[in-house]
């Protein structure tokens, strides 16, 4: 199925939900995207590589002021590095995941339509995949699903690469608000070095 079907089907369940709680009073009048929370401003980061679609960053996306933004455990650190494209602007950092070692974004309002996650990643002589994960919340804070999971070969990402699209296996759960990306190396040497973190909310394609 195309992905900008996928999402205006989504699209609509999400809106028929939030008129089922709203009521008619509440929602006559509004399109679909006033229904919905804006992650921000929205860029094309992605099209040199023949995608089309608009995307969101996560704050601080490239690690150019430090770990702000950004919770790190283990062997995490930000290091003197770039993906050579400079999609973002200008920069000279990046996040460096030794072995075990993950990096936890602060959240990104999401809208309810199934959001993708890019990036783009370096394995140094990593021997073991990396994970990204995007974890959902609600307005409260409270965690409303993990539906999210992409492992990236680390024989993929010899050089800096853009990542591939990690997808949601189903919409995220209603009332969620925000999103929140892990990304973990799972590799016992080497490191993997991650930059330019971007949300694409799918919510463009409503029209």
């Amino acid at each position: 199925m195309r992905r900008s079907t996928r999402c205006l089907g989504v699209g609509f369940a999400a809106v028929v939900a939030a008129a089922g709680l709203l009521g008619p009073a509440a929602v006559a009048g509004r399109s679909a995207n006033s229904l919905l929370p804006s992650c921000g401003v929205q860029s094309y980061p992605f099209k040199p590589w023949s995608d089309p679609d608009a995307y969101c960053a996560f704050p601080n996306l490239g690690f150019e002021n430090g770990s702000t933004a950004w919770t790190l455990k283990g062997k995490a650190s930000i290091v003197a590095a770039n993906e050579p494209w400079y999609v973002s602007g200008p920069g000279t950092h990046a996040l460096r995941l030794g072995p075990g070692a993950s990096a936890t974004s602060s959240p990104l309002p999401v809208s309810l339509v199934d959001p993708w996650v890019r990036f783009f990643a370096h394995s140094v002589s990593a021997n073991g995949p990396l994970q990204a994960q995007v974890v959902f919340h609600g307005a409260l804070g409270n965690l409303t699903g993990l539906l999210n999971i992409g492992s990236l070969s680390a024989g993929s990402y010899s050089s800096w690469q853009p990542t591939q699209r990690v997808p949601s296996i189903l919409a995220p759960p209603l009332f969620t608000t925000s999103a929140q990306v892990i990304v973990t190396s799972q590799a016992t040497s080497g490191s993997w070095q991650i930059d330019d973190v971007y949300l694409d909310p799918c919510a463009s394609k409503l029209g």
